[in-house]
């Protein structure tokens, strides 16, 4: 019985302690906000939210999905040169770049790929397995977006299926980059991986160190970057102009609207 009221008692006390740690809340340009609006950013098309915790203090930060932007006349000139001259990439046309920043080791791969759905926050929500098994996606109604981890089998099948795919457009070249790699023998893969050498993409095109996965870069400096391990499908619209500019004029239309005080 004494044992028991102890477990109660420290039960208690952890949970009282818990929930006394405070919680602060920072836009995009670091700056503090209130928890609603963190909360409305956080639910719109163009933010999502991330959360930091130590022993004393939860963080929650909003941070972009995707954005839009212009390389400068320079950066531009000198990125495109070190694209054609290190990894003989055609840059008079759009450049598709699937970023990954760690290639895992053949024996980190999971056996099955494996679904995982996250929230706003991204938050684990849950899994589940991803060959082509049912499973019931009422308990994951919660969830913002899922990503996959790929067995190493189906990362060589989704990485040719991305070269197929964006192929079928005359004027767009699909590239793969990688920032590290834990050991992975790169003979293991389907298509040719180039490396970020000072990882130079990350640099111009991470926000506040949050990564991305997808970028879209056009000859003229114009590019669209896609933040996070989220499935996304721009695909066909992202490479239509008036479809570019109808996505880049809700992107800035989104953006002021969340800029406004609440």
């Amino acid at each position: 019985m004494r044992c028991f009221n102890l477990f109660i008692v420290l039960f208690v006390l952890y949970f009282n302690g818990f929930s006394q740690v405070d919680t602060l809340y920072f836009d995009i340009n670091k700056e503090a906000i209130s928890k609603a609006k963190f909360n409305k950013k956080i639910e719109s098309k163009v933010y999502d939210g991330i959360r930091f915790i130590t022993d004393s203090l939860v963080i929650q930060d909003v941070i972009p999905n995707h954005l839009f932007g212009q390389l400068d006349l320079v950066t531009k000139s000198q990125l495109f040169k070190m694209f054609s001259a290190r990894n003989g990439i055609d840059t008079t046309k759009t450049l598709t770049v699937f970023y990954h920043d760690t290639l895992i080791t053949e024996n980190e791969f999971p056996e099955k790929s494996i679904m995982t759905f996250r929230d706003s926050l991204g938050e684990f929500r849950g899994t589940s397995k991803y060959n082509g098994i049912y499973f019931d996606g009422r308990k994951y109604r919660k969830a913002k977006y899922h990503a996959v981890e790929y067995s190493l089998k189906d990362f060589n099948k989704v990485t040719i299926s991305k070269v197929k795919t964006f192929k079928k457009f005359k004027n767009v070249t699909p590239v793969f980059f990688y920032a590290h790699n834990n050991g992975l023998d790169l003979t293991k893969l389907k298509v040719i991986w180039h490396k970020d050498y000072g990882h130079i993409l990350h640099k111009l095109f991470a926000t506040n160190n949050y990564f991305f996965r997808t970028l879209v870069i056009k000859p003229n400096g114009e590019y669209f970057v896609r933040y996070g391990d989220k499935f996304v499908a721009e695909k066909k619209d992202i490479f239509n102009e008036k479809d570019w500019a109808k996505l880049k004029n809700e992107y800035f239309k989104e953006m002021r609207t969340n800029s406004q005080n609440l």
